[in-house]
């Protein structure tokens, strides 16, 4: 009995390194989708190998209702999104405290941790920053669709949406995002 179920691991742990291989070269787009989804590349870091250790400890539920790279990214964004409700959380207790104290460490972290201020034009960080006031809602879709060039389709199935509300999620989070741009004195002219 303990040899079948030795072999039933090994063959579990066997399928999950292979398929956490077929999903490596995923890599580098999961994580521009996580570093414009956290803003900071170790959380980034650690959110794709969060996500590939999720589906590599899952690879025996996947049915091949969609695409690997689909299933991981819905993965990564759900991570996604836990690591931003804890920052969150971490966030609104710093804020009970002392405020001053507060500031001067988050000035110390940014002194000490350099190579995570990526330097963008000024137009890119608008823009980003733009994005990243969108919310849970619309954010995703904007990165997916824009930055990952998913399609609608692929996008819907990552969220577990229906595609017509995915577009018309999508056409808020464009009407949302320009108006943000605006406030910021970015006209629609900017882009041609």
């Amino acid at each position: 009995m303990k040899l079948a179920v030795l072999g039933l691991l090994a063959f579990a742990f066997d399928r999950a390194g292979e398929f956490i291989s077929r999903l490596m070269p995923y890599r580098e787009r999961l994580y521009r989708l996580a570093l414009a989804q956290l803003r900071n590349t170790t959380d980034a870091e650690d959110a794709v190998q969060e996500a590939l250790i999720k589906a590599g400890k899952s690879a025996q539920t996947f049915r091949s209702e969609s695409s690997e790279y689909t299933w991981v990214v819905r993965i990564l964004i759900n991570h996604c999104h836990d690591v931003q409700r804890k920052v969150s959380r971490r966030q609104k207790r710093e804020v009970t405290g002392d405020l001053v104290e507060q500031k001067s460490t988050q000035i110390a972290d940014t002194r000490a941790q350099p190579e995570q201020n990526i330097e963008l034009s000024d137009m890119s960080r608008h823009l980003m920053d733009a994005v990243n006031e969108l919310g849970q809602n619309y954010k995703p879709l904007i990165l997916m669709r824009y930055f990952e060039d998913m399609s609608y389709e692929s996008i819907a199935e990552a969220l577990e949406l229906n595609t017509g509300t995915v577009k018309s999620r999508m056409n808020q989070a464009k009407t949302l995002l320009k108006s943000k741009l605006e406030a910021r004195g970015i006209g629609g002219d900017y882009f041609g």
